[in-house]
């Protein structure tokens, strides 16, 4: 099935008293490459996340974003700063006495100063955490890869149509090639008709009229470029990520094409090659969008 490489992903799930949250965005990329944001609580899970979408995703760039935004309560940990307090507390007092002041230093005051309470948490182990990253990250790629199904299905209908309307050109340019075949072989007879009449010998120009004609074919350049579309269709509409399969039949028909044009010594059939380079061209750009 053919996949767009670009996409976006997303998934949550609160399991095992953890909030998890998963954003993945995927570019265009020759190779799977995954780039991780992740709080420092996590880091020890990255190598099994990697594991997660290295299944799913054989290229693109994907950038992943995990948050966790709630731990369940018996791992959190509210601690007083007791000295700065006492600070706080001393300081206060002094103050009211220079300035005059006979409230008392009560909490409420306290509880204004900054960095007063400090939260931690309990270290997590990888298995208390692991279901509920899990879980988010699988709907984070179920989300990405229909987005990318979706994406590749309209690349997909506009390369077959692409591949259609180089099969036209092809078919024009074996017309063409032939007709200036014909042409030329005309042309040359002409002449040389002229020739002999100064006693040029008529069999050697007959040959050599041959093998000029031969150069000028293109029909086993031809016979593989069809061959090369008909691989390109087959490839397009199968079941695997044929990107860079795709991509390296697209090189090889624009290689057969050059060398069409190479051989053409006639000016439609130079024109046929134009047109069909830059309809493989648009492909190839198509291309790079598949993964």
């Amino acid at each position: 099935m053919i996949s767009s490489m670009t996409g976006y992903g997303r998934g949550s799930s609160s399991e095992e008293g953890f909030t998890i949250s998963v954003e993945l965005r995927s570019v265009n990329h020759r190779y799977a490459d995954f780039s991780l944001r992740l709080p420092r609580e996590l880091y020890p899970l990255e190598d099994r996340i990697r594991r997660v979408l290295q299944k799913s995703i054989k290229r693109g760039r994907v950038e992943v974003n995990l948050s966790l935004d709630e731990v369940p309560a018996g791992l959190r940990q509210v601690k007083v700063n007791y000295d700065l307090a006492e600070d706080y507390y001393q300081a206060l007092q002094v103050l009211c006495r220079h300035l005059g002041i006979s409230d008392e230093v009560k909490l409420q005051h306290l509880l204004e100063m900054p960095e007063l309470f400090k939260s931690s948490q309990i270290s997590l182990t990888e298995e208390q955490v692991w279901p509920s990253v899990n879980a988010s990250l699988q709907e984070a790629v179920t989300h990405l890869l229909e987005q990318r199904r979706v994406e590749g299905e309209n690349l997909g209908r506009d390369l077959l149509e692409r591949c259609g309307q180089l099969e036209e050109k092809v078919d024009q340019a074996a017309v063409r090639a032939e007709e200036a075949k014909d042409d030329y072989r005309r042309r040359m007879e002409e002449k040389f008709e002229e020739m002999l009449a100064e006693q040029f010998e008529e069999t050697r120009l007959l040959m050599e009229i041959a093998m000029q004609v031969e150069r000028m074919g293109v029909d086993e350049e031809l016979v593989r470029l069809k061959s090369h579309l008909e691989a390109f269709r087959t490839n397009l509409t199968g079941t695997e990520p044929a990107g860079r399969k795709l991509d390296f039949i697209a090189q090889e028909m624009f290689r057969e094409v050059n060398t069409i044009g190479s051989k053409a010594g006639d000016f439609q059939l130079t024109n046929l090659v134009v047109e069909l380079k830059a309809e493989l061209e648009k492909v190839r750009e198509q291309l790079q969008n598949l993964e």
